[in-house]
């Protein structure tokens, strides 16, 4: 039996450490369904003020991507995400003495977003670091925490909205999430390897003289500090050029999309099940089912890449395609199977995309840009968010359907396939004008 060695001691702590955090951040988030509900009568408005908040809440945590990432380049990413995980406890806990839907959306939607943001976002930088074979593994163990937590905090949710209502609620949920500070403080950045030089046969050392040039630089006692300050402060300023690299742009496009796809798709589930005659009672069967194979797909869909039996971008591509292929099931075959079908092959494939999201940024950016480009990668859902409550009351209020929108998702689809696709030649592209480049001042 092999034994483990301390890297691999603290790679396990990295994953469970992982799996923790968004277990109890990413699955409270989740839960926004069940308290928008509880939230219309707490607070007397209607379904657009009550949404609000829990729409704010991902809009604001995707925007501070590069925020995130110069603090973590500054402060470091332990001292990050501690402080994250602590302030999404102190802002949801705030929402227990909230008396109006404003107070819950500043707490829930701001400042909870943004400790979401500090909390979560730079979980896959981490995992990079600790795992380089097996790193989308990781990163799919680690985001099955959401589904488990997910899982386990609905029905305590359930539970306690009917027991406390919902400030009550919000208390419970607030001290949940305080436990992935300790998970937190447990995060330990894996120390350089230092190699060893093997000597073949012992060797007499003789006293040899030391070169003028290193007595030169051995005397010299003073050093600049202000030389290595500003330093400092240029590498941190210089990582803000990923957001000129056109491969980043594409990969957090194609990442942004899928937010923006899965987001969309889980509001109007509900709805469209319906409309294709799916009953009450059969719901609770469209999500578990969903639950259950993005577990499945996070779990084990990793093997495929960490395999080598497909890369990273044709994986990536090969998911977007069958995304589309999907919502065309629903538009061109309806009924309740077809809408069953999809909610078990969309589980599966969302999965697989969702461990994808940090491994791209670690295989095809380079290392010095990780840290502000691992928690930026969803910045551009953002903007595209604000498309998605006109487009959803245009379609099913004016139109009285979904299928202008799922056409709509099939294009944005099937555009992240095909970008996914060209990534690799412009990566190819780059390392040729860079050889160019080279050659003209070699001349």
């Amino acid at each position: 039996m092999k034994k483990l060695s301390k890297n691999d001691i603290n790679s396990g702590i990295a994953g469970f450490t992982g799996f923790v955090i968004f277990g109890l951040l990413l699955g409270t988030a989740r839960m926004s369904g069940l308290l928008f509900v509880e939230a219309i009568t707490r607070y007397n408005v209607n379904r657009e003020q009550a949404s609000f908040p829990f729409i704010l809440l991902y809009m604001t945590r995707n925007t501070i991507g590069p925020l995130v990432g110069f603090a973590v380049k500054l402060l470091g990413l332990r001292a990050v995400t501690v402080s994250g995980c602590i302030f999404s406890a102190i802002g949801i806990a705030g929402c227990f003495f909230a008396e109006d839907i404003t107070t819950v959306t500043i707490l829930w939607g701001i400042v909870y977003g943004i400790s979401f943001g500090f909390g979560t976002l730079s979980i896959p930088h981490y995992l990079s670091l600790h795992f380089s074979k097996h790193l989308d593994k990781a990163n799919g163990l680690a985001l099955a925490g959401d589904t488990v937590g997910y899982f386990l905090l609905s029905l305590i949710t359930e539970y306690s909205l009917v027991t406390y209502g919902l400030s009550g609620t919000f208390l419970i949920i607030s001290g949940m999430v305080l436990h992935s500070v300790p998970a937190a403080l447990l995060m330990k950045l894996p120390k350089e390897t230092h190699h060893q030089i093997e000597i073949d046969s012992p060797r007499k050392c003789e006293p040899q003289e030391i070169p003028s040039n290193l007595k030169e630089i051995n005397s010299s006692s003073e050093i600049d500090c202000s030389v290595i300050k500003t330093a400092q402060k240029t590498s941190a300023v210089k990582v803000f050029r990923v957001f000129l690299d056109p491969v980043y742009i594409c990969i957090a496009f194609t990442q942004s999309a899928f937010i923006y796809i899965s987001s969309t798709t889980f509001t109007i589930l509900i709805d469209v099940s319906r409309d294709h005659g799916v009953s009450v009672d059969h719901e609770i069967y469209l999500f578990l089912s969903i639950s259950v194979t993005e577990l499945f797909g996070r779990l084990f869909l990793g093997s495929i890449t960490d395999g080598g039996y497909l890369t990273k971008l044709n994986f990536s591509a090969l998911c977007f395609a069958i995304l589309g292929l999907l919502y065309g099931l629903i538009i061109w075959i309806g009924g309740p199977t077809a809408v069953m079908s999809f909610g078990f092959f969309f589980g599966l494939v969302t999965g697989g995309v969702s461990l994808l999201s940090g491994g791209l940024v670690t295989f095809y950016i380079d290392k010095e840009y990780h840290s502000l480009a691992m928690p930026s990668r969803y910045i551009l859902y953002a903007p595209m968010s604000f498309t998605q409550a006109p487009l959803i009351g245009y379609f099913r209020d004016t139109l009285k359907s979904y299928d202008g929108l799922f056409y709509i998702l099939i294009g944005i689809c099937w555009m992240s396939s095909l970008i996914s696709l060209l990534i690799p030649y412009i990566i190819a592209s780059k390392k040729d004008r860079t050889k160019c480049t080279l050659r003209f001042y070699r001349q």
